[in-house]
């Protein structure tokens, strides 16, 4: 009774309320007539086989042990006898045949008729014989097992009952204990009805559940195969719980609340590889073609041929990983393995030198590709904990460069490692000049010539907007000579046409498609599908909740389940209604019985513990039933109480105390849902132990009438042990399938947020929602922003394989990012975006997430500012921290207009372009070590607040000469 079982508020987040809610109580129906009917299927099919093969073991049971009892104990010529006879062979013989059709019912009203007609003896033997107590246990079958609807099952009850008082004047006070009959069977109608329904509609969500989290799965891992290969998606997101108990951890210690010292290593994803090819490819003549192009002839120029050459990299089996300015690089053989990794490289080479020719002749351009490739070990993998960039490092990357800077235009030059690797009959090779390496060690290198071919490899790209092409180019890695935030060449968002994004649909999609209150699930819009749904969707989640569990005991065979079912207790409102309905129960016993003076004082004790208790344990239910030995305790008293009454009434009316306790045992004591069926049957076995003796020592009873009670009591035990058995596996299976929801729910919540944790390193945050808005475009001029390049100068020359192959200074590498990237967790670098790393090289920006102040313009460039200078005190205490490390740093920074946006239709990239941009980069690898130096431009908005040294007039790439200065620190 404590803590019965009711249905579970459905979860506002997963499935609609209001199309899947009861419409009420004694109604129980889905609003939705889909769902509905879907229900009626599946119940047709699971719930209704195996509740009525419990209603055919309890009515033949009762027909074989009434028949047993008549052959034994009674005379089969008695007429009576002979009627009840053919009644018990009537009721075996339909309940046998009922099994044989019960597996091809698909409609809800056959199913009603065929119970009607297992239970018709029975009931023609209640009327005939209603002394002897059949009828409560008819009733409660009707209520129960029988499968009716409550207003069916209360319709057929009353006819019942009316009937019974019409054939007998003698059974009139028994009204009182069917009524009692009829009150706790319709609550338990009501109980398990809601219950199943319950676990079904639990189901439902799950399958919603289910597909979300599919949906997520697919998301994710499409975000992260735009970052990296697929090797890396696993451990990459094993990782997340990682990184955001690092967050917590730096937060705390920023707040104070704990001097906290991270000395574990952040994750490190970098994988030695011993055999692969690496290729760099650099456009000749590009300085002359961008000299005489605008901005957008020449960003769009640029992302017709770096398209083709994306192409062509999946078709030669490559791995493409960046180009930086007009360069190309891609390699073969990593991340995963290839025997023929020299011989795709090559072919790659070629097919670029070609489709660059190609190019040419479809834009008329005269312009060349120097390609060069080395075959050697790389280290390749994930640095840094935001904006993640799959790359690849180590002295062989750099040969392999040092092979394209080298070599001659509309050549492969190749080093002769890779020489050994290609077949000699495959290509025409030419002997190159001898490339002295840093070890003053030569080497041969070698020419292949360009092929000539018959047909074309390539194909001219569709055209994109001027936004896009620019965006393709950027993120690309183009350094641009002409600023490309002119209003007159890159247009802003609202003026672009919109550029889609397949990726980014898919995020807008898997958000659209978040179940929540209004939204029908997916998949039953359609009714015509509904079956189809039912037996495919449905049984597979079936087959996934499958309940394991002790057939004798009903207890899980997950240990940590059965802990959590056992303290778990049910709604408290339905504590009410069992309370109600064993106090209105045991007031109806007692007025059954004739009155007396001690009966009373009695009855007045236990009804006022009873309101007591229910008092307690409606305010403190919580600390009283979670103790399993407490509430099981509390429950025994309420259910035996009315054998309390029995007793005592017992020395003179006993034999108005018999059908009481066949009431008692094959009725009242199935209420107490929370509490096991074993514990019922063990109240019901210790009642009957007291009980029964007492029948046996009356004086002047006979063996037949012993028997007759015998007989009922067994029927009524069966009856317990059948409907409380139905109840609590009712029960089990709704947690069941309650608490793996429960699970599925905490991993999709996990996924989402995963994914967004990923979506977060690959665009900046406050780019995500106007990508979602306008469909998967985004560019947006910015009149004022701060650029921050970074570089570790001397990286390189630290840099050696000797040890774990280089591994340990990617290591260190990835740690020193891990420390600058902690920086962006302080409220005063919250609107510092990260833009990307170049090997050892560190880009920023501010003043990309909101509009300029009017009362302070240069906001963002003072927090730039502040952030480079406490870059340079986070490296400081890196050094410190580490032995025989001394990174040595140079910066540069610089501010103005630059135009920023999101390409990409399978791989996302985010980036800023402009002149602005490429004076940050010149001032970087113009300055000096320990230096900020910025453009002259800088000292005079920022006089105010910094002091800056004058450098003088240094020479910078594509702007003659500049004046530069050097920030100094306060």
């Amino acid at each position: 009774m404590v803590g019965a079982m009711g249905t579970r508020r459905l979860s506002i987040n997963v499935v609609p309320r209001e199309k899947w809610s009861l419409k009420s109580l004694f109604h129980s129906q889905f609003d939705s007539p889909t769902i509905e009917k879907k229900y009626n299927l599946n119940y047709l099919r699971k719930i209704y086989p195996s509740s009525h093969r419990l209603l055919v073991v309890i009515l033949i049971s009762h027909a074989l042990i009434n028949s047993i009892e008549i052959f034994s104990y009674k005379s089969i010529s008695e007429k009576s006898n002979i009627i009840k006879l053919i009644l018990l062979g009537l009721s075996i013989f339909f309940n046998i045949l009922s099994l044989i059709i019960i597996n091809r019912l698909k409609n809800r009203i056959l199913s009603n008729i065929i119970s009607f007609i297992c239970l018709c003896p029975l009931a023609v033997l209640s009327c005939l014989y209603p002394s002897e107590c059949h009828i409560y246990i008819l009733i409660i079958l009707i209520y129960t097992l029988a499968n009716f609807s409550l207003l069916l099952s209360i319709l057929i009850s009353i006819v019942i009952t009316v009937l019974i008082a019409a054939l007998t004047l003698k059974s009139r006070m028994c009204l009182l204990l069917l009524l009692i009959s009829n009150i706790i069977g319709i609550y338990l109608s009501r109980l398990l009805d809601i219950t199943i329904r319950s676990a079904f509609n639990q189901l439902c969500k799950n399958v919603n559940v289910r597909g979300a989290l599919l949906t997520e799965h697919t998301l994710i891992s499409k975000m992260i195969d735009s970052l990296m290969p697929h090797k890396y998606a696993k451990v990459i997101m094993e990782d997340f719980d990682v990184f955001r108990e690092r967050v917590q951890n730096v937060n705390l210690s920023c707040k104070g609340e704990d001097d906290l010292q991270m000395t574990t290593f952040r994750p490190l994803h970098i994988e030695r590889m011993e055999n692969v090819s690496i290729l760099f490819a650099d456009i000749v003549g590009f300085t002359h073609m961008s000299s005489n192009k605008t901005a957008s002839q020449l960003v769009s120029l640029l992302s017709d041929l770096y398209g083709r050459f994306d192409d062509l990299c999946v078709q030669m089996s490559c791995e493409k990983i960046a180009t930086l300015g007009d360069c190309y690089y891609c390699v073969s053989g990593c991340p995963e393995p290839r025997d023929d990794h020299a011989k795709s490289c090559v072919l790659m080479g070629l097919a670029m030198i070609n489709a660059i020719e190609e190019f040419d002749e479809d834009n008329n351009e005269q312009v060349d590709m120097r390609v060069g490739v080395h075959s050697g070990s790389v280290n390749c993998g994930i640095v840094g904990t935001r904006k993640f960039k799959f790359d690849i490092f180590s002295n062989d990357v750099t040969l392999a460069n040092k092979m394209e800077s080298t070599g001659k235009p509309g050549f492969v030059h190749i080093t002769e490692a890779t020489h050994t690797l290609l077949k000699k009959d495959e290509f025409k090779f030419e002997e190159g000049p001898l490339y002295t390496l840093p070890s003053q060690v030569s080497i041969k290198t070698y020419f292949i010539g360009k092929r000539h071919l018959t047909h074309r490899i390539t194909r001219k790209p569709p055209s994109m907007t001027l936004a896009t092409a620019a965006a393709v180019a950027v993120a690309s890695g183009v350094s641009l000579s002409v600023p490309l935030n002119e209003t007159n060449d890159i247009p802003n968002q609202a003026e672009s046409a919109p550029v889609t994004s397949p990726l980014l649909e898919e995020v807008t999609q898997a958000r659209r498609a978040t179940i929540c209150e209004e939204q029908t699930p997916e998949g039953l819009e359609n009714n015509e599908n509904v079956e189809n749904f039912n037996e495919k969707i449905i049984e597979n989640e079936e087959k996934e909740l499958v309940m394991a569990f002790n057939l004798l005991t009903l207890k899980y065979k997950d240990n940590r389940l059965e802990k959590a079912f056992s303290t778990h207790v049910g709604p408290h409102e339905l504590l009410i209604v069992e309370v109600i309905i064993s106090i209105l129960s045991l007031l109806f016993i007692y007025i059954y019985f004739p009155k007396k003076s001690s009966t009373s004082i009695i009855m007045g004790i236990i009804i006022g513990i009873k309101l007591i208790l229910s008092l307690i344990l409606i305010r403190f239910h919580r600390p009283f039933l979670d103790v399993w030995i407490l509430r099981h305790f509390i429950a025994a008293f309420y259910l035996l109480s009315p054998l309390i009454i029995i007793l005592i009434q017992y020395p003179n009316y006993y034999n108005m105390t018999q059908p009481v306790f066949i009431l008692f045992i094959s009725t009242y004591l199935i209420l107490g849902a929370s509490l096991s069926h074993l514990i019922k049957i063990l109240i019901a076995i210790l009642s009957i132990s007291i009980y029964l003796p007492l029948i046996c020592l009356q004086k002047g009873i006979t063996t037949p009438s012993v028997m007759d009670i015998s007989v009922c009591i067994l029927i009524a035990l069966i009856v317990l042990y059948g409907i409380s058995r139905q109840v609590e596996v009712a029960r089990r299976s709704q947690y069941h399938v309650v608490h793996k929801s429960s699970e599925q729910s905490s991993e999709i919540e996990k996924e989402r947020e995963r994914a967004d944790w990923l979506l977060r390193n690959i665009l900046p945050e406050h780019v995500i929602e106007p990508l979602r808005l306008r469909g998967g475009s985004y560019s947006r001029n910015h009149p004022c922003v701060g650029v921050l390049f970074a570089s570790l100068i001397n990286f390189h020359v630290m840099y050696e394989e000797q040890y774990e192959g280089g591994k340990f200074y990617a290591r260190i590498l990835n740690e020193f990012y891990g420390d600058i990237e902690e920086l962006f967790l302080e409220p005063r670098f919250a609107k510092i975006e990260k833009i990307k790393t170049i090997g050892a090289t560190f880009m920023a920006a501010s003043g990309l997430q909101t509009d300029v102040d009017d009362q302070n313009p240069y906001q963002s460039v003072i927090d730039l500012v502040e952030f480079a200078l406490a870059f340079q005190s986070t490296m400081h205490r890196f050094n410190e921290a580490l032995l025989n490390f001394a990174f040595e740093l140079r910066m540069g920074l610089n501010f103005g207009p630059v135009t920023a946006g999101v390409i990409g239709t399978t791989k996302l990239f985010y980036d800023i372009w402009g002149d602005t941009v490429n004076v940050a980069s010149r001032m970087d690898s113009t300055g000096e070590k320990g230096c900020i130096q910025v453009p002259e431009h800088v000292p005079i908005a920022l006089k105010d607040k910094y002091k800056f040294d004058l450098r003088g007039e240094i020479d910078v790439k594509g702007k003659s000469r500049m004046t530069t200065y050097f920030l100094i620190p306060n």
